[in-house]
């Protein structure tokens, strides 16, 4: 093998390397991995973890204050958000909200 071949398949060798790292390496670790419209497992994990998530009310909802509730934590989850889930809890009671199938408190 000449010198000059050996030198032109290292340096193909270190581009594709490149290539891999730079370009293909970034996509496949970034590219989601949850179905659009629901939010990975992690980022409810980190919102938890940051306090994001609202605690349950000292006091039982009014229907108009459930109502605002309801609308201001529309980006939470009833299952790990307390406010929204007594705000939920509260407009089902008062025959405001039906689940669409039985769910249990």
């Amino acid at each position: 093998m000449s010198t000059t071949g050996l030198v032109c398949g290292t340096v193909a060798g270190v581009l594709t390397l490149g290539v891999v790292l730079f370009y293909v390496l970034p996509y496949l670790v970034d590219r989601p991995v949850h179905v659009d419209g629901e939010r990975p497992t992690a980022e409810i994990l980190a919102r938890i973890a940051r306090d994001q998530c609202h605690r349950a009310p000292d006091h039982p909802y009014s229907v108009d204050e459930a109502r605002r509730v309801f609308r201001q934590r529309i980006n939470c989850d009833a299952d790990s958000c307390g406010a929204k889930h007594e705000a939920v809890w509260t407009l089902i009671d008062a025959g405001v909200l039906r689940p669409a199938a039985y769910v249990e408190r």
